[in-house]
């Protein structure tokens, strides 16, 4: 039997929760959810950017910077042990927006610290000076500055981070004027947004890839050349820098000891062999690739304004709350852990949940993979309860959250035996003994040797 029938056979209890369907709901109905609606904070970091990236999309991106860009989600990926393993870890991935300033913009951060905000950044240097974060780093200043400012847990200490050459370099970035930042969030995005409604950029500045793997400059579209020069000196004016070598010597402390040798998230127990064809250097196709559609960026919006929700009511946890729960960890696997208080009568109640976008008109029925990211999210801090939070847009945003009960100890079992596996798979190079992927995963696989492929075809031979 596969993992994920097993997983549905261990659950002990499912119950659809009224109370909390209903508080969410009554916060995200009164939202009209346009396409798209919101602004990245990337795209306030570089608006030139941003805007050519939406007048055309269809113009590629330089294989160089594709390439770069993919080594650093690679070494984001493996950071993940590294910041987990810190104390006051409370979060990785997490989705943060500007609603509580008035502002459609939403990011995600690379890590939290209980409440505080760690952008990491992977870079190629020989050496950094405080100055050089002030210049030639600024906008990775500003991004932590933006995340900061949209953390509803907002505190004045956060951290920028660096990796290059094996070694870090850590620094505090005490923040003393919230609201100056807000003021200059605002202005970029108004910036933006009235330059797409009257194509005008001429008070844009120049793009930071001015002159360095800019596709629109090869495509000869891009004025930047006409540009004022960027000028982020008003940095200097809301937060002091400092070296923090205390967390510098903690993660490279950290990195010393080695990595893990098991390299998996929650999801990759789900689709085994898509991680399979991954770890083993499997070259992809690019079907797949071209314009995002439409669909992708309603679904994100509604689930950052979800997240809001959850996060602006009483179903909210502090960071403090998220790390000392993070201090359990019953299997090696990375990813995002999100928790929201049960319910107001139990505050010491608090539980992982799922949040997903189901564009379904029948919702008496869930997915199976919903189950199972949910169960091995509970497997890995060893609960046996948790919520499947789900929106139906096609249902007026109807929520429904259903309170689902685990036979945790033997989810923990199929979650080890499948670590196991795949473990086994890859050192001998055999995914077949592994459980082919979901249908759905299969049929949109970009892997050039997908093995499940391979092995319906093999199927349909032997009839």
């Amino acid at each position: 039997m596969s993992l994920l029938r097993e997983i549905k056979s261990s659950i002990t209890g499912e119950t659809v929760n009224t109370y909390i369907s209903q508080i969410l709901e009554d916060k995200i109905k009164i939202k009209n959810f346009q396409i798209p609606e919101y602004l990245y904070v990337t795209d306030l970091i570089n608006p030139t950017r941003s805007y050519f990236s939406r007048k055309y999309p269809d113009v590629p991106m330089p294989e160089n910077v594709e390439s770069r860009m993919k080594n650093g989600e690679e070494i984001h990926f493996l950071a993940r042990q590294w910041f987990e393993r810190l104390p006051g870890f409370s979060g990785s991935e997490v989705i943060l927006t500007g609603a509580q300033m008035g502002l459609n913009v939403v990011g995600r951060a690379d890590f939290t610290l209980y409440d505080s905000i760690v952008e990491f950044k992977t870079k190629h240097f020989d050496r950094i000076s405080m100055e050089n974060i002030y210049s030639v780093y600024s906008s990775d200043l500003e991004q932590l500055l933006f995340y900061a400012a949209m953390n509803r847990n907002f505190t004045t200490d956060n951290y920028l981070v660096f990796f290059s050459d094996e070694k870090f370099y850590a620094y505090r970035v005490s923040i003393y004027d919230r609201g100056a930042v807000e003021d200059e969030m605002v202005y970029r995005f108004s910036l933006i947004t009235r330059a797409m409604d009257n194509g005008d950029i001429g008070d844009f500045p120049r793009c930071s890839y001015f002159g360095y793997g800019c596709p629109y400059s090869e495509a000869k579209i891009c004025p930047c050349h006409s540009l004022r020069p960027g000028d982020s000196s008003w940095v200097k004016n809301v937060a002091k820098v400092e070296e923090d070598r205390d967390l510098e010597s903690s993660l490279q402390e950290i990195y010393g000891e080695g990595r893990s040798s098991t390299d998996l998230r929650f999801y990759d127990l789900i689709y085994p062999r898509k991680y399979y064809h991954k770890i083993t250097g499997d070259s992809r196709t690019m079907e797949n690739s071209g314009q995002i559609p439409d669909s992708f960026y309603e679904k994100n919006n509604i689930k950052f304004f979800a997240m809001e929700s959850i996060n602006s009511s009483i179903l909210s946890v502090s960071g403090t709350e998220k790390a000392q729960i993070n201090q359990v960890s019953t299997l090696p696997l990375y990813g995002d852990d999100k928790y929201i208080i049960k319910n107001i009568y139990d505050e010491n109640s608090i539980v992982p949940y799922l949040l997903k976008i189901n564009n379904s008109k029948y919702p008496n029925s869930i997915p199976e993979t919903y189950y199972s990211e949910l169960a091995i999210t509970c497997a890995r801090r060893n609960m046996k309860e948790g919520l499947i939070i789900v929106v139906y847009p096609r249902l007026e945003n109807t929520v429904m959250v259903h309170d689902v009960l685990f036979d945790i100890d033997r989810i923990i079992s199929l979650c080890r035996k499948s670590i196991e596996n795949i473990e086994k798979a890859v050192a001998g190079r055999t995914p077949m003994i592994l459980d082919m992927c979901p249908e759905f995963a299969i049929k949109s696989c970009d892997f050039k040797s997908c093995s499940c492929r391979k092995e319906i075809v093999t199927g349909r031979e032997k009839q």
